[in-house]
This record gives structure tokens, sequence and C-alpha cells, in this order.
């Protein structure tokens, strides 16, 4: 498949795509992963992250199924975002640092 979006870079990439096939399954929804990863750029993971927290703040309001959904696709969001990150247990943007695998 040709790369759309991130030519400088195949990891970000390879995140968009997965997220994208996760659609298929409800891990994701295709209009949050074009959006999301139309305004991040190459290296700037506060995009998914920014995603992420809010579907789960909008999730957690709604009906449970509505709820189950949205974590369900929040939790990928934070899967992007962490990607690049759980290598780096000091890193600022992990919040709870001691849930990540060590490198």
């Amino acid at each position: 498949m040709k790369q759309l979006m991130f030519h400088d870079d195949q990891q970000f990439w390879f995140e968009t795509l997965r997220n994208l096939g996760l659609a298929v399954y409800g891990g994701s929804d295709v209009g949050e992963v074009i959006a999301t990863a139309a305004r991040v750029t190459s290296g700037d993971y506060g995009g998914w992250l920014s995603t992420a927290q809010r579907l789960e703040a909008e999730s957690r309001e709604s009906h449970p199924v509505s709820t189950r959904d949205g974590l369900l696709r929040a939790s990928a969001y934070y899967q992007a975002a962490e990607f690049f990150l759980h290598c780096n247990p000091h890193d600022r943007r992990i919040d709870h640092e001691d849930s990540y695998p060590r490198c």
C-alpha cells in the first residue's frame, strides 16, 4: 500500500495503519483516526493522547454501551500515544510508568 501520510516516518505511518485496521472490530473509528493523523506531525505523540483523553471523558458520561465502545477506542489511541514512549519510563508524558514494560 502506498504510504499516504508521514512519508518521512514509517513508524508513525504504521501506527496510523494499525489504528485504521482496528476499525473493523470497533477498536477505532476511521474518522477519528484520520482527523488525529491529519493534525499530528512525526514525533508528536500528543495528538493521539489528546484524542484518547477527549474520547475517554466523553465516553464515561454516556450510556453503558456507548461507554464500552468509546473506552475500547480510547484504549487504542492511548496505545498509539504510548507506543514510542514505553522504552523511556522516565518520560514525563507517561502517567503510570510502573504499568509499562521496561526495555
